[in-house]
C-alpha cells in the first residue's frame, strides 16, 4: 500500500505499515466467513439454526459488556497490548470452532470471539491516534479503512473459491484459516519492536479529574458527538441488513442482484477513500463529518424512491444509483468520525472515549436487524423516512459542536503534526 502514495508520510512513520499488514492480514481472514457467518457455524457446529442464532445472539450481548472494559484497559495497558489480546482471543476461538458439539459450549467460544470482536475498535481506534496526529491521524484513518476493505473483500472471494473447490469442507478449512491470519495480525505487532510513544507518555499522568468513564459523563460535548454518531452507524447497517429484504423481498428484486451492489460498494470504498480524504483534508471535521450525514439522507430518499419506479430494469438502476449515494455517504463518514472522536478525548482516557464511541457500533448491530425488519414489514418508506430524520438531527447536532469540541479536534490542520520518537506503543509494557 506504500507505493501507492510513496509521499504520504504517514507511511514513514514507525509502526504505520506494520500495523496495516496487520489489519490487512485480519481482514483478509475474517473475509472468509463474515458474508456467511450464521450459515458458517452451522456447518462446523453440526448445530440446528435455531440454535446458533440465539447463540450469537447471547455472545452479542457479551461482547457489549465488554466494551467499556476495553477501554479500561487501553488506559492502563496501551493499545498494542489489548490490541494483540484481541487478536489471540479471536484466534483461540475460531480454532475452538470445530470442536463445538454443543449448545453451552457454542455460547462460550462465540463470546470469547465477541469480547475479542468488541474490544478490538476501542484497541484499534487508539492505536491509529497513537501513530499519528492532526492531520496524518485523519489519513492514516483512511488507510485503515482502505487496508480493512481490501481484506475484506479478497477474503470473500476466497470464501467462494473454498467452497466451490471442496464444497462443505471449506467451512472447516475457514475456521482455520481464519485463526491462523488472527496469529498473523498479532505477530505483525508482536514481533515489529518498539515503534512509538503514546501521548500518554508524552504529557505524563493524567489529572484526577480526567480519569474513568466519570469523566466523560461530565463531557457533554463528546456526549453529543457520540449521540449523532449513533445515528450514523445505525444507518452503516443499511447495506447488510436492510438492503437484501428491501430490494429482494419488498422490491421482488433478483437476489443476484445483492452481488452485484456490494462488490460495486466494496470496490469504491477501496478505491475512494484516499481520494475523498484528500477533498476533506482542509475541511473542518465538524463539516465533513455533517455533510457525509447530509450524503447519507440524501441516499435513504433515492432508496424509498426506487418502490415508486417500474419494476424491472428501472428500480435495478435504482439501486444501483442509491448504493452509489450511500457509498459516498460512507467514504465522507469513516475518516472524519474517527479522527474527530479521537482528538477530542484527552490523551490520558482515550481508551475509555472511544470504547464509549466504538459502542455506538455495538447497538446498532444489536438494534438494526430487529428494527429494519420490522419496519420494513410495517411499511417499507417508514424505514428511509426514520433513517433520514435520525441522520438531518445528527448533521445539526455536529454542526454545533463545531464550536464546543476542542480546536484542534474540529480543525486537523491546527495541530502541528510531529513525528513521534521510536518508544514502544504501550506505556507499561516492554516487550
Amino acid at each position: 500500500m506504500q507505493s501507492l502514495l510513496p509521499q504520504e508520510p504517514v507511511l514513514r512513520r514507525p509502526g504505520g505499515t506494520v500495523y496495516l499488514t496487520a489489519l490487512f492480514v485480519d481482514a483478509l481472514g475474517s473475509g472468509l466467513y463474515l458474508p456467511l457467518t450464521l450459515v458458517f457455524i452451522h456447518e462446523v457446529t453440526g448445530l440446528s439454526a435455531t440454535s446458533v442464532g440465539l447463540g450469537v445472539s447471547v455472545a452479542a450481548a457479551a461482547g457489549l459488556a465488554a466494551n467499556p472494559l476495553a477501554g479500561m484497559l487501553v488506559d492502563r495497558f496501551g493499545p498494542r497490548s489489548v490490541l494483540i489480546g484481541t487478536y489471540l482471543l479471536r484466534a483461540l476461538g475460531f480454532a475452538l470452532y470445530p470442536l463445538v458439539g454443543s449448545f453451552p459450549a457454542l455460547i462460550v467460544v462465540a463470546a470469547l470471539i465477541a469480547v475479542g470482536d468488541r474490544s478490538y475498535y476501542p484497541a484499534a481506534s487508539s492505536y491509529t491516534a497513537a501513530i499519528a496526529s492532526a492531520a496524518d491521524r485523519d489519513r492514516l484513518y483512511a488507510y485503515v479503512a482502505m487496508a480493512r476493505n481490501v481484506g475484506f473483500g479478497l477474503g470473500g472471494l476466497l470464501s467462494a473459491a473454498a467452497l466451490s473447490i471442496i464444497g462443505d469442507h471449506g467451512f472447516g478449512v475457514m475456521a482455520v484459516v481464519n485463526a491462523v491470519s488472527f496469529v498473523g495480525a498479532a505477530g505483525c505487532l508482536a514481533f515489529a519492536g518498539p515503534h512509538l510513544r503514546t501521548e500518554l507518555q508524552h504529557t505524563g499522568a493524567a489529572p484526577r479529574q480526567h480519569r474513568g468513564y466519570r469523566a466523560i459523563l461530565s463531557d457533554r460535548p463528546f456526549l453529543s458527538l457520540v449521540g449523532a454518531e449513533q445515528a450514523f452507524t445505525l444507518v452503516h447497517s443499511v447495506l447488510p441488513v436492510a438492503l437484501p429484504v428491501y430490494a429482494v423481498v419488498v422490491l421482488g428484486a433478483p437476489p443476484a442482484v445483492l452481488g452485484v451492489l456490494y462488490t460495486l460498494n466494496t470496490v469504491l470504498l477501496v478505491v475512494g477513500q484516499l481520494p475523498v480524504r484528500r477533498l476533506q483534508a482542509r475541511a473542518r471535521r465538524t463539516h465533513a463529518l455533517a455533510l457525509g450525514g447530509a450524503v447519507f439522507a440524501a441516499s435513504c430518499g433515492v432508496y424509498a424512491a426506487v418502490a415508486f419506479l417500474p419494476k424491472g430494469g428501472w428500480q435495478l438502476t435504482g439501486l444501483v444509483a442509491a448504493t452509489l449515494v450511500y457509498t459516498a455517504g460512507e467514504l465522507m463518514h469513516t475518516a472524519p468520525s474517527s479522527a474527530l472522536a479521537a482528538a477530542s478525548a484527552p490523551a490520558a482516557v482515550r481508551g475509555r472515549y472511544l470504547a464509549v464511541y466504538q459502542l455506538t457500533w455495538g447497538v446498532s448491530v444489536m438494534l438494526a436487524p430487529v428494527g429494519f425488519s420490522a419496519l420494513l414489514d410495517v411499511a417499507a418508506p417508514l424505514l428511509w423516512i426514520i433513517l433520514g430524520f435520525l441522520l438531518v438531527v445528527a448533521c445539526a447536532m455536529v454542526l454545533r459542536l463545531s464550536g464546543r469540541l476542542p480546536a484542534e479536534a474540529v480543525f486537523p490542520q491546527s495541530a502541528t503534526a510531529t513525528a513521534l520518537q521510536p518508544a514502544e506503543t504501550d506505556q507499561a509494557t516492554t516487550a
